[in-house]
């Protein structure tokens, strides 16, 4: 008996690639001269669950009745042209990326960084500068683009024990976060110096 045309071969389907939807980091430490002094790359943990709610609400035009802000308080979203925002201006720390001394490890139900690292010039703060985007680019069957942000020391002391790193997004008229990760061991910034988080969001297929 002939199969119909509409029925799909499983066999055939399991052993198709599938695309593959990428995350990796780079951070790097500079001294008071832009001496590199400290680099880290790596795949990234993960998204974490706002990222997927939000792209739910966009695409499928829908509201979510309880997504948890960076306060961890549950908002009502709806579609907004201001999802996914995080391209943070100089100061700025209700988006963009951020840095953090927090060590626990990656949930899905992240909402916040454990610790972050506040702006400012005092103890332990930073000068976050802008959260900056290149344009998508294809090589081969990749299709990239980066968000990258530095953030300054000139607290007067090295600040030590940054272990966490992240972004906060735009969702709606609130605040989430759309990834987090915690590196493999805590780095140190010195006064003077920078630390400059890079992450590279990417599909293959």
């Amino acid at each position: 008996m002939n199969q119909p045309e509409n029925i799909v071969d499983e066999e055939s389907v399991e052993k198709e690639p599938m695309p593959q939807m990428r995350l990796d980091y780079l951070v790097e430490v500079t001294d008071k001269n832009g001496k590199v002094i400290r680099r880290i790359a790596a795949p990234s943990r993960s998204f974490v669950r706002q990222w997927y709610e939000v792209m739910y609400v966009q695409a499928g035009q829908a509201w979510v009745p309880s997504l948890k802000d960076t306060g961890g308080t549950g908002r009502g979203v709806g579609v907004s042209t201001a999802n996914f925002f995080a391209d943070a201006e100089i100061g700025r720390t209700e988006w963009g990326l951020r840095v953090g001394k927090g060590t626990t490890p990656v949930t899905i139900s992240d909402y916040a960084l454990e610790s972050p690292i506040e702006e400012g010039t005092g103890l332990n703060q930073m000068e976050h500068q802008v959260t900056a985007f290149t344009v998508p680019s294809v090589v081969g069957s990749t299709c990239s683009f980066t968000i990258s942000r530095s953030m300054l020391n000139s607290s007067g002391s090295t600040i030590t024990g940054i272990k966490e790193i992240g972004c906060y997004m735009r969702m709606a008229a609130y605040y989430g976060l759309g990834f987090r990760d915690v590196l493999p061991s805590a780095v140190y910034v010195p006064h003077g110096g920078a630390i400059t988080v890079t992450y590279t969001i990417g599909v293959t297929v």
